[in-house]
């Protein structure tokens, strides 16, 4: 296999591997008579799915009917992402309106993501089942109830009610986003549309501290939940017109043998030596043909299962899929990493803004520093890392016979395990000297930088390793995730009162670079591993 990438000795046709380019790659694979029809793009590039016929496939959608229901949940990508942190600027402040601790309040930050981490092993079996559209709008009318209830909140009891049925409200966005990207987009296209989605949750994350740190200064931090209240009634609007139905149901045919070759014979060239490759695409068919009616894609349900399995037997399919080493990975490296940035954001406000760690600043310039600089970092990460992900898996592909190998996704993990390498280390050290506020700001930055390219790598490869299966893949993964964010929420403040804020975050640095050295063997074992998924009936029963 070309580029490190150990060969299967079990497969033929390994799930994941596609034929991608065979037109501009000067040692092409030689494709059979019977794949020669295959459909491509403009410029010659083979689709990966193969689309139907069917003009109900979201695979045929036009652009601009695609680029309107990425905008809606692009656009509640921000909402939710600037739900859980809402009042984190101002959490010192906010703990006195409702008389409590900084510490039982911060709290309420791992009972949202609990709630999140639970719901997710209903909310991929029910999208399975009864597809996407449903449980997009159920999870928009409990967000905007939610944040209509914390609004008008009396005492920490009512807001942590109201900010768990919000976790329940965001797990739609967790885990079914990545899902309608698999149903609409090609494979070279998807790293571009999952970098705007990832760009929104996470500059909604970064964004809502600008604003909320000066509402809860000068105004009250209900303000925050009433503006939140009216973008999620946006939301719910516009996913009612702009957000159809993805799943579709496909009847698969037998997929063809993109060489004619033996699995010896076949190669691709890498230094001059002859490596064994194996690639494959779907073909794909459909037998309904009739013009979708855009009226009848407003329905809130389609009128009948895209699966007929029990709903109980799919809620299992998450917990077996950890098996899975991609999406062991993917809940490593994207769970890890996400959930040391809750904590960091927790205990943002408590080191700004108590006496006892140097600072003392109040909610706005708090929001400010937790602010600006990420939101900035995360446009930039996103910017770079969603493009350059999709050009880099063409550019390899070519030079890899024309076949694509989802393992291509990682080698931007390389610019993550930098950029938080850096951060944590910088931002402990800056932040327990008591230096300027700017050294622990740009270390922030960098982090949430780290973040953003992290984020693409991840859903993108376990994205195109399991598509078929990205609802549950990621059900699992944010989970997981939620679960170790959770904990983390709880022990964050406890921690850094005990060993400081040099050797917690230190620490946390040093598991960081092992959870991405991780790539490592993921990336030279990851085709086998994809084989030994799909030669393993129990885990995607």
């Amino acid at each position: 296999m070309g580029f490190g990438i150990l060969a299967d000795r079990h497969l033929e046709n390994v799930p994941g591997t596609s034929l991608l380019d065979d037109l501009h790659s000067k040692h092409a694979v030689q494709v059979s008579r019977e794949g020669s029809d295959l459909k491509r793009s403009k410029d010659g590039i083979v689709l990966v799915p193969q689309p139907s016929s069917s003009p109900d496939d979201p695979l045929n959608w036009s652009f601009w009917r695609k680029a309107m229901l990425m905008f809606t949940v692009t656009y509640g990508a921000g909402v939710v992402g600037a739900f859980g942190p809402i009042i984190g600027a101002g959490l010192t402040k906010v703990a006195m309106s409702l008389d409590t601790s900084v510490n039982d309040l911060s709290m309420i930050t791992g009972d949202t993501v609990l709630a999140i981490g639970l719901v997710l092993i209903l909310t991929a079996p029910a999208s399975v089942i009864w597809g996407r559209r449903p449980v997009y709008l159920i999870g928009n009318a409990l967000l905007l109830a939610s944040s209509i209830w914390s609004a008008v909140a009396k005492d920490l009891g009512s807001l942590t009610a109201s900010r768990v049925i919000g976790g329940l409200g965001m797990a739609p966005i967790e885990c079914l986003v990545e899902a309608s990207i698999a149903d609409m987009f090609f494979v070279h296209e998807r790293g571009t549309w999952i970098a705007v989605w990832s760009f929104a949750l996470l500059g909604g994350i970064c964004g809502v501290s600008i604003v909320n740190g000066y509402l809860i200064q000068d105004a009250s931090w209900r303000v925050c939940f009433i503006i939140e209240a009216a973008l999620c009634a946006i939301l719910f609007v516009l996913t009612i017109f702009f957000v159809p139905e993805t799943a579709f149901v496909r009847e698969a045919i037998p997929a063809e043998r993109t060489s004619s070759l033996s699995d010896k014979e076949a190669s691709s060239i890498e230094n001059g030596v002859e490596k064994s490759i194996d690639a494959t695409v779907e073909i794909l068919a459909v037998p309904s043909t009739a013009k979708p009616s855009y009226w009848r894609s407003l329905s809130p349900w389609v009128g009948y299962r895209f699966n007929d399995e029990s709903f109980w037997k799919i809620c299992l399919r998450p917990f077996t899929m950890l098996c899975s080493p991609v999406v062991a990975w993917g809940t490593l490296v994207y769970g890890t990493t996400n959930a040391w940035l809750v904590a960091l954001s927790v205990s943002v406000s408590l080191l700004f803004s108590s006496p006892a760690y140097g600072y003392d600043f109040q909610a706005g310039p708090v929001g400010l520093i937790s602010g600006v600089g990420p939101f900035i970092a995360v446009i930039i990460g996103n910017a770079l890392a969603g493009p350059l992900s999709d050009w880099s898996v063409t550019w390899l592909s070519r030079r890899n016979g024309g076949v694509y190998e989802p393992e291509f996704r990682l080698f931007i993990i390389i610019p993550l395990l930098i950029s938080t390498t850096i951060g944590w280390f910088g931002w402990a050290i800056s932040a327990s000297l008591l230096e300027l506020w700017i050294g622990p700001a740009v270390f922030y930055s960098l982090l949430n930088f780290g973040q953003a390219v992290g984020s693409i790598a991840v859903v993108s490869y376990v994205v195109d390793s399991h598509g078929p299966y990205a609802a549950e893949a990621f059900a699992t993964i944010n989970c997981i995730k939620n679960l170790f964010a959770f904990g983390v929420t709880y022990y964050v403040v406890p921690w850094l009162g005990a060993q400081g804020v040099l050797r917690t975050f230190c620490t946390i640095g040093g598991i960081n670079i092992w959870v991405c050295l991780m790539t490592v063997p993921m990336y030279i074992y990851g085709k086998r591993a994809r084989s030994w998924v799909h030669r393993t009936p129990w885990m995607l029963a």
